[in-house]
């Protein structure tokens, strides 16, 4: 094999390593020095008898391993963290429960002749965490306050009623407040009685 000249060397020990790694015969190296003193390296035993060059061990420096960020808990959950790093934040908990609203009953709802008390019902996309409440208010009175998702409201007139709620934590803080519904209250009379819808489309 045609003699490497010192410029190589680290090219020739790649070569060498990659081919040791790939589990190919192990290829002994030499180091020559002719009279002039220029350094050389063959993997062919020279003819003055030199022993093979003991290579230096390769340099390996692992990479650092990172841990991946934990991922934030869905509110609802034990142990939630908010964003600014303290259990259940004002700030965490106002964005997860943004949609805090009343579906029932609907805007612009008629509610004919009711017997008893009405059902208020409001909705969120997670559920409450613990110590969390909402209350009820009906034309700007509170009604009441629970964590129960469906609150009868009694006593109602006949007319227009509008209903809100807020949602607080367990340390009174308001996390969320419903828009207003506006619905009205029915009772058949002579001139007003309810609609009903006509069968078979005719």
């Amino acid at each position: 094999m045609k003699l490497v000249t010192h410029k190589t060397f680290f090219l020739v020990l790649i070569a060498l390593l990659l081919a040791c790694a790939a589990g190919s015969l192990a290829a002994q190296v030499y180091k020559v020095v002719d009279k002039d003193g220029n350094v050389s390296y063959t993997d062919q035993p020279p003819g003055d008898g030199s022993k093979p060059y003991d290579l230096p061990p390769i340099s390996v420096i692992e990479a650092p391993t990172y841990e991946k960020a934990p991922e934030a808990k869905k509110a609802g959950e034990e142990g939630e963290a908010g964003e600014d790093g303290k259990e259940m934040s004002l700030k965490y908990l106002r964005k997860h429960y943004r949609d805090f609203a009343i579906v029932a009953p609907q805007q612009e709802e008629s509610i004919w002749h009711p017997e008893s008390a009405i059902s208020v019902a409001w909705n969120a996309r997670y559920a409450l965490q613990a110590g969390m409440q909402v209350t009820v208010f009906m034309d700007g009175k509170r009604q009441a306050t629970t964590a129960e998702q469906i609150i009868p409201v009694a006593g109602l007139d006949r007319g227009e009623h509008t209903v809100t709620a807020e949602l607080k934590d367990g340390k009174n803080r308001k996390i969320a407040t419903a828009e207003p519904v506006t619905f009205f209250i029915r009772r058949p009379g002579l001139y007003n009685r309810p609609r009903v819808a006509p069968r078979g489309g005719g």
